[in-house]
Order: structure tokens, then C-alpha cells, then sequence
């Protein structure tokens, strides 16, 4: 039996027997997409994470037509949350635990109406020269953003360790700026962004990788979905919308990353850089991008039907909640909601 704080279902096995108010960064003007007639403009708050870049894609490549997509840049979950409250933005592109500790406060009437990827292959523990293994960060200054995926997945590394007792200090920082706290030596270790984790190594020779997802045996990676959100209200108003771009998501650029993958990979080294990122090569991008586990339509279908969305939502609750991250369960039932992937 799988552990009550780690994943419950193999990916690939899944895969072949399914169906098979925060400040946003400045979004550039690269972000316009091949010109088409827009019947509807959904304004979009979205991370620089290659799951959340398939959104770019399909308006990049046209693949929903009727709708024009206006991204705004966050550096994470919380401020993009924040931002879609204050009604800047409609929906969302986010890791899975921020909401949960928004929906536990009963912040707003979210929704969870898509799953861009399951992320737990990417992340990484990284620490500073010198340290060997987990066990070394007894006593040290880990920069993680609080609640956030981060997070979890350093509490559950540190768990699946016999570490979980272990004294240490988590400094609460956005991963850009702990990366660079790591660097400049200010903390011993940090949860990094998969994206730009490789400029530790260019700047911190001898950094060491404490602990990585893709190493773990897959019934014990904490499972980690990358989702697409939104609120009732903005369900209530374009729907129609809504349910355009997901099924342009998982119908076609789902496709296209399946059936012309070095095309997307060159598709997203232009997304990186269009958001003003350090410039990265094809040998970069490919197995990050690559590193997610995307569902197309018949398989995000099931990703709802059979309730594994919702399971993995629930792992990450009770270990939020057992770890006095969040004070009670969040209402599962009312996030997650199958009314845009029940349209496709």
C-alpha cells in the first residue's frame, strides 16, 4: 500500500491502460499569438514552467481561435491566486498546493477545471558545496516558498528519509530569490525552480543534488499536478471560452508536443526568452519540458472520471494539514470541477 502522503498511482501504467491582487510581471508584447478573429479575450495569469507554457502554445500556434489569450507573468502560486481575487486576471496557471491553502481559508469560490501536467519528475533538492545527502541539512537554512509545492515536496523527501523530525530552518523566499540566496551563500539549500536550477551549478561549482522526483521509485513520488484554475464566477461567465483553450490544450498541443516534440522544444525556448529569462538551449529545454507527464483529451477525461486529480489533492491536504500548514481539509468536492473537461 502506498504511503498516505505519496502517490497513489503509477503514471505510465495509468497512461497505458486509461483511455490512455499580486503583482504580475510585465508581459511582454511577444506574447501575441498568429492573428485570428477573437470572439472572447480570457485574461490569463500564468508561471514560467514548461507545463504552463502549452498555454503559450496554443495561442502561439492559433490552436483556439475564438479566443484571444492576454497572460500576465507571475513568479508564483500566491500572487497569481491574490491577483485572480482581485479580479486582474480569469483564470490561472498553478501548482496544486497554493490552492489548497486558499480554498482552506475560503478565499473564493475556486476551481480546478484542468491538469496541465504532473511536475513531481522535476522537482529537485539542491544544497550548497560540501553537503553529501539530507541528513547534512540537520540544523540548516532551507529557502522555500511556504506552502507551495516546493514545500511539500521537501517535506515529503525529508519524510520518506526518517528525516522528518529533523531540526531545521525554512526560510520563507519566491524560488528566484532563493536560488540566489543559495548562490550568494545566504541559505545552505533551497527547492528550486526546474527551469533555472541550472544556474546554481553554473554559478555554485560543487552544489550538490540532495534529493530529486525522478529518482524516486514512482509509487513513492509525491504526486504533484500542475493545474489550470479558475473561479465559479468566471466558469459562470465564459465557459465557452474556457472550455475552447483546455480542449486546444489537450486536443492539440498536447498532440503537437507528442507528434513534432523538437518543434515544441524550439517553441519553448522562444517562450523562455519572450518572458525575459536567461537565454536557454534545446539540450535544456527538451528534458524539462519533456520531464511532465501531459494527459491528452481521453486521458484528462479520466484524470476526473476516476478521481485521481482529486486523490493527489487529497494527499497534499492531509499533509498540509499534519504539518500545521494549513488549520482543516479544503472542500475537495467543490475544487475540483469536471464542468469544462466533461464539455470536450
Amino acid at each position: 500500500m502506498a504511503n498516505s502522503k505519496t502517490s497513489y498511482v503509477s503514471r505510465r501504467a495509468f497512461l497505458r491502460g486509461g483511455a490512455a491582487a499580486g503583482v504580475a510581471l510585465a508581459a511582454p508584447t511577444f506574447f501575441v499569438g498568429k492573428a485570428h478573429a477573437a470572439t472572447e479575450t480570457l485574461r490569463i495569469g500564468i508561471i514560467p514552467a514548461y507545463s504552463f507554457g502549452i498555454y503559450w502554445l496554443v495561442q502561439d500556434q492559433g490552436f483556439a481561435p475564438g479566443v484571444d489569450m492576454d497572460f500576465s507573468v507571475f513568479p508564483s502560486g500566491p500572487p497569481a491566486i491574490e491577483a485572480m481575487v482581485g479580479g486582474s486576471v480569469d483564470a490561472i496557471t498553478v501548482g496544486s498546493v497554493p490552492p489548497l491553502a486558499a480554498m482552506a481559508r475560503n478565499v473564493a469560490d475556486f476551481r480546478e477545471i484542468s491538469v496541465c501536467g504532473d511536475a513531481s519528475g522535476l522537482f529537485t533538492i539542491v544544497g550548497k558545496p560540501g553537503l553529501n545527502g539530507l541528513a547534512d541539512l540537520e540544523g540548516k537554512r532551507i529557502a522555500v516558498t511556504s506552502g507551495s509545492n516546493f514545500d511539500f515536496f521537501l517535506g515529503v523527501a525529508l519524510e520518506q528519509a526518517g528525516l522528518e523530525e529533523m531540526p531545521l530552518t525554512r526560510i520563507n523566499m519566491e524560488p528566484i530569490d532563493a536560488q540566489a540566496a543559495l548562490i550568494a551563500g545566504a541559505v545552505d539549500a533551497t527547492v528550486p525552480l526546474a527551469t533555472s536550477r541550472q544556474l546554481i551549478f553554473d554559478k555554485l561549482p560543487g552544489a550538490s543534488m540532495l534529493a530529486e522526483g525522478a529518482a524516486m521509485p514512482i509509487d513513492k513520488r509525491p504526486s504533484i499536478m500542475d493545474v489550470f484554475m479558475t473561479t465559479q464566477q468566471t466558469i459562470d461567465a465564459k465557459q465557452e471560452a474556457l472550455t475552447e483553450v483546455v480542449r486546444a490544450f489537450h486536443e492539440k498541443g498536447v498532440a503537437m508536443l507528442r507528434e513534432d516534440n523538437a518543434e515544441v522544444v524550439q517553441r519553448m525556448i522562444a517562450w523562455q526568452s519572450g518572458i525575459g529569462r536567461a537565454g536557454v538551449t534545446a539540450a535544456e529545454v527538451e528534458p524539462l519540458l519533456n520531464g511532465y507527464f501531459y494527459f491528452d483529451t481521453p486521458e484528462i477525461k479520466s484524470v476526473y472520471a476516476d478521481g485521481i486529480l482529486k486523490n493527489a489533492l487529497r494527499v497534499q491536504s492531509e499533509f498540509l494539514v499534519e504539518n500545521d500548514r494549513i488549520r482543516n481539509m479544503p472542500d475537495l468536492d467543490a475544487l475540483v470541477s469536471d464542468q469544462i473537461v466533461a464539455q470536450l
